[in-house]
């Protein structure tokens, strides 16, 4: 522990210099641009009254008062993340619209990344302190506390021709709702990118995964696409909805399922499937909750962390209208605003791009924002989902 000690400290000092040599930007400027726009939004006018308004003030006064004149991106992009995070809107983002070879976040010498190694070997497994692989790739991630709240992603691997050993790839604080606000890039490119909420479950965050733990059950793994309907058993009809989205070709995809289903379901068990429901438009949503209704079904719901937005109003809504009992792992918790027209501003520097929220749906899920939706019955990660609901149901009729 005490070669980590030292090895962080060594590295507080590489990290200066390396922001030291980065560009800069007039970082007032665009803070004050970021105030300008999200004055405008829901959330804000909602939210920031009498102390929570205060609190804000506070906020911007202390992120405020040690610039003087220009300063790193990497450092202006941190304080604007903290801004934005102030307001409990999970569908605002800011995008970093600079690109370059260098890693901003800083970067480990080969002996550090050996200390790190040696040390994350003997951490124990329930912290988030630990070595990860990165999605079906071969990159190795070391994640490492660097004090109670923040974090910090270390590249432990020298097999990849974009990544190099030792180069940061991704920083997060825990936020109040016991998740991670990140800073991290792209895995297929340098640019860096806002993640704010993100669960640590099933010893996962995002798409990092620790070593030695193969189980994924949280996910449809044989999804093929979005919309998907089985009858699983006389007395069992399966649907699975992948996504709300209104573009084209959703839109025609659930068009399809809908005229495929709308007199068949009506099995007195009907498993719903919302995993890793990226949310969309009610428009493509709702004529399946009438389905449902009209079925008179007793329904279960599978949700996910990545389980979003109005994914997760979807879930609320069966769980009001219809006779329910949610499985699986909360959702991920944005929720109580949306947007409408997509709008992207970028900011004076030029440098980074912020996406407001312009639709209000804080009277009726604002207390879920931030938290997510919890399941009546949390699902095991090293068993089958559907095998395990299935079960469930088993126990249900024989109770009948």
């Amino acid at each position: 522990m005490k070669n980590l000690v030292i090895l962080l400290a060594f590295f507080l000092v590489v990290s200066s210099f390396i922001q030291a040599q980065s560009k800069t930007c007039d970082c007032k400027a665009d803070l004050d641009f970021i105030v300008e726009k999200l004055k405008k939004t829901p959330s804000y006018k909602n939210q920031m009254k009498d102390e929570a308004l205060e609190k804000f003030n506070r906020a911007y006064q202390r992120l405020t008062r040690d610039i003087d004149g220009l300063i790193s991106i990497l450092d202006c992009y941190k304080k604007m993340q903290q801004l934005i995070t102030t307001v409990n809107d999970f569908h605002f983002n800011l995008y970093f619209n600079y690109e370059d070879e260098k890693s901003y976040l800083g970067r480990y010498s080969e002996n550090e990344v050996s200390l790190l190694k040696a040390y994350l070997k003997q951490v124990d497994r329930n912290s988030v302190e630990g070595i990860y692989k990165l999605g079906k790739t071969e990159r190795l991630v070391g994640i490492i506390l660097k004090n109670q709240n923040n974090i910090e992603g270390v590249v432990l691997s020298d097999n990849d021709s974009l990544w190099q050993k030792g180069e940061v790839f991704l920083v997060g604080t825990m936020n109040k709702f016991g998740k991670y606000n990140l800073i991290y890039y792209k895995p297929n490119n340098k640019k860096l990118q806002m993640l704010n909420n993100i669960t640590l479950d099933n010893e996962r965050l995002l798409s990092l995964k620790k070593t030695g733990n193969s189980s994924n059950e949280e996910f449809k793994n044989d999804k093929t696409s979005n919309w998907e309907f089985k009858q699983l058993s006389k007395n069992v009809q399966y649907l699975y909805m992948g996504s709300f989205n209104r573009n084209d070709v959703n839109k025609k995809a659930s068009k399809g399922l809908y005229k495929q289903i709308k007199n068949k379901l009506k099995a007195p068990y009907i498993i719903v499937d919302l995993r890793s429901n990226g949310g969309g438009a009610s428009k493509i949503s709702d004529p399946f909750l009438k389905l449902l209704k009209k079925s008179k079904s007793k329904i279960y719901i599978l949700t996910n962390s990545f389980t979003i937005s109005n994914g997760e109003q979807f879930v609320l809504k069966l769980k009001d209208e219809t006779n329910s009992v949610h499985l699986g792992q909360t959702t991920f918790g944005a929720l109580a605003y949306g947007s409408n027209y997509g709008n992207l501003y970028t900011t004076p520097s030029g440098y980074f791009s912020f996406y407001p929220t312009d639709m209000d749906f804080h009277n009726e899920y604002y207390k879920y924002e931030g938290f997510g939706i919890a399941p009546d019955i949390t699902l095991d990660f090293d068993k089958d989902w559907i095998e395990q609901t299935l079960n469930l149901i088993n126990n249900d009729q024989n109770k009948s």
